[in-house]
């Protein structure tokens, strides 16, 4: 079939567009974060507001169904993908993906914008591969899926676009259903959740300050008094925003400053403090009354936290550089806060290529991080003080298992959870009532997992 620029006609490159979508996925083939290495492509060009969002569909599509796309890739080709050059690969996904996936671009022009990045950046086997291979998909269509009943694990790794080894692992802990129901929440768009600063104004305030700029706003479902933006845009463009009337914060997360219930005066420490959603949430609670002490090993972290502190009034909350497992020198604290870094499997519809990063190897070395942090957590507070430990995995080794261990030598009891925070769904309830535990395809927000550790007296 001839190419599409005319006989004499020196090649047609392909659409910046589609240029960009690839320079970005190569960057993400490299080792870069999706989220980032899109924010800074987008920074920096000159394309249209249609073509930069065209962009960011094709790169969060080719990554968010990669494992479907390679899949049915697969079934075309007479080596293993990966036996092909990361380039080529990223052409055949992103092709894949328009041809499958994408209605509003026709298969023609899909597979001819393919082969003009292909010329780009290969050589003439693997340029007539790229065409054969993508026009083949383009007329039989998508293959058929692993048969259900026969292999469960792999129909839905392929059909949700979920690694295998960890659709096996929810599958054993949740059942074939439920597993099924949580990769299918992963990819549908995560609700944009607004949390008011009760410091400067209340939700219905807020809701009709957005509403006035254009902006619709609804109650969230899950947490009393939070917002989820239903139109109107970025939110962090409203006027609102910029006089820090409210925080994005998804409202799984919401739940555990609450779950918190840290009291004005108290003497507070956020030990893994990161950008500081949390340790601004407590703050807020506290009425900006007595010290929050917010500890991570990153700066430029702690220096956007200090920059949120500015923007929403928040004065009370102090920042230290260091890895929270050596702090010396310090003790006594009514309340700390182990918002512990994890595997990130309950929120993996955020970032579209954060579940082909993860490995059933890092659950092991998360899990002893994440016990040395509860354990140091627990000397810190004073007797009859409180640490609340919590993740955004669902994996039992990062919760039940740290929490269990941390209780097994009686420095600690959990306490029930049962009414902690107000207007959760009973199905946030741990079996034994002394977790919460919010599942995406439950609750419509991160898989979250929260407990209450009482240090004895």
């Amino acid at each position: 079939m001839p190419g599409p620029a005319g006989a004499g006609a020196p090649p047609r490159g392909p659409t910046p567009a589609r240029a960009l979508a690839l320079r970005v996925l190569g960057r993400v083939e490299r080792g870069a974060f999706a989220n980032a290495a899109l924010d800074q492509a987008l920074s920096s060009c000159a394309l249209r507001d249609r073509d930069r969002a065209l962009v960011t569909a094709l790169v969060d599509g080719t990554l968010r169904w990669r494992g479907r796309l390679d899949y049915a890739l697969a079934q075309c080709l007479a080596r293993p993908l990966a036996a092909l050059t990361p380039a080529i690969r990223s052409i055949l996904r992103l092709g894949a993906f328009q041809i499958l996936l994408l209605d509003a671009v026709p298969a023609r022009a899909a597979c001819d914008e393919a082969v003009r990045m292909a010329r780009a950046r290969g050589h003439p086997g693997t340029i007539a591969l790229v065409n054969a291979v993508l026009r083949h998909l383009a007329e039989q269509g998508e293959p058929p899926a692993p048969d259900r009943g026969a292999d469960a694990a792999s129909h839905i790794a392929v059909v949700h676009s979920h690694p295998r080894w960890l659709v096996e692992r929810w599958i054993t802990h949740f059942g074939v259903a439920a597993a099924e129901a949580i990769c299918d929440a992963d990819n549908r768009p995560a609700p944009v959740c607004l949390r008011p600063n009760r410091l400067r104004g209340d939700a219905a305030e807020l809701a009709a300050e957005l509403a006035a700029a254009g902006m619709a706003t609804q109650p969230s479902p899950l947490v009393a008094g939070a917002l989820r933006l239903t139109s109107g845009g970025d939110p962090r463009r409203a006027a609102a925003y910029a006089a820090g009337r409210f925080t994005v914060q998804g409202d799984g997360s919401m739940v555990v400053g609450l779950a918190a219930r840290p009291r004005p005066g108290a003497r507070v420490l956020d030990l893994c403090a990161g950008v500081g959603g949390k340790a601004t949430h407590m703050a807020e609670l506290m009425d900006n009354q007595g010290p929050v002490l917010a500890v991570d090993r990153q700066g430029w972290k702690l220096a956007r936290l200090k920059e949120e502190c500015a923007r929403l009034g928040v004065t009370i909350v102090e920042t230290r550089e260091q890895d929270a497992r050596a702090l010396e020198g310090i003790g006594g604290y009514d309340l700390c806060l182990v918002d512990a870094p994890c595997s990130g499997t309950g929120a993996l519809r955020r970032r579209a290529d954060s579940r082909w990063r993860k490995t059933p190897q890092q659950l092991a070395k998360l899990a002893a991080l994440q016990g040395e942090l509860l354990a140091t957590a627990l000397t810190l507070v004073r007797p009859q003080g409180v640490v609340v430990y919590s993740t955004c995995s669902l994996e039992p080794e990062e919760n039940e298992g740290v929490v269990s261990a941390a209780l097994a030598d009686g420095r600690a009891r959990a306490e029930d959870c049962r009414g902690l925070v107000a207007g959760l769904p009973d199905s946030a309830l741990a079996a034994d009532g002394r977790a919460l535990r919010l599942l995406p395809h439950l609750h419509d927000a991160d898989g979250m997992f929260i407990a209450r550790l009482r240090r004895r007296a």
